[in-house]
């Protein structure tokens, strides 16, 4: 048809659709330049395969799987109608686990620790813990952490959230400070009660 499927939103901005010269339309919601590919087709699953062996045979470690809570769609695809926070229809969906435990079947696979570090944004951090059950991911960032002030009180709370959501799937939590997301610590810190989403001011950790 003449519109995209639905009203779902780029994160750079923009309809999350393109539509190409036959008419059809395919999903980004990123850049038009990374279609979102479809998990629901079994060619998709097996080309990823072919890719994590390729890599693994060539002896790397791991991977770093970026917005990793993202593969999976809801097949209805429905409107969104604005809305910014989980649950949506592109995010956290059950079946993306499926994926993680055939992936990590192929890492188990091989000969030493290989590892896949998930990066994902999710608020619920019992959700959050179900992609490091022991036949998923190994690890993820820890960004309630990187998002706490520099406060004793805070800080201990996010520890001890993220020790009691990590415990029951028996994974280890980590401590993240920053990334190329988010403003870099030196400069969150500088700041007095910043939890910092913004650009670098070089005027803070500047000796």
């Amino acid at each position: 048809g003449s519109e995209p499927p639905n009203d779902w939103q780029s994160r750079f901005g923009g309809p999350a659709w393109t539509r190409v010269a036959d008419g059809e339309w395919y999903l980004h919601l990123y850049s038009s330049r990374q279609p979102d590919l479809n998990w629901e087709n079994p060619e998709v699953h097996a080309e990823f395969k072919d890719i994590l062996k390729f890599w693994f045979d060539r002896g790397v470690d791991g991977f770093r799987i970026d917005v990793a809570d993202g593969l999976v769609k809801d097949p209805g695809l429905p409107d969104v109608d604005g809305a910014t926070t989980i649950p949506l229809p592109f995010s956290d969906m059950d079946g993306v686990h499926d994926i993680y435990r055939e992936w990590r079947q192929i890492s188990d696979s091989y000969p030493g620790e290989r590892i896949f570090v998930g990066e994902m944004w999710l608020p619920d951090p019992e959700r959050f813990a179900r992609y490091l059950r022991s036949d998923e991911l190994h690890s993820a960032f820890n960004f309630d952490f990187l998002s706490a002030p520099w406060d004793a009180k805070k800080l201990r709370e996010v520890i001890q959230s993220s020790l009691d959501s990590h415990s029951p799937v028996g994974a280890p939590t980590t401590w993240v400070l920053s990334n190329h997301d988010v403003t870099r610590h030196v400069t969150r810190y500088g700041r007095s009660g910043d939890t910092g989403f913004e650009f670098a001011d070089r005027r803070h950790g500047t000796p």
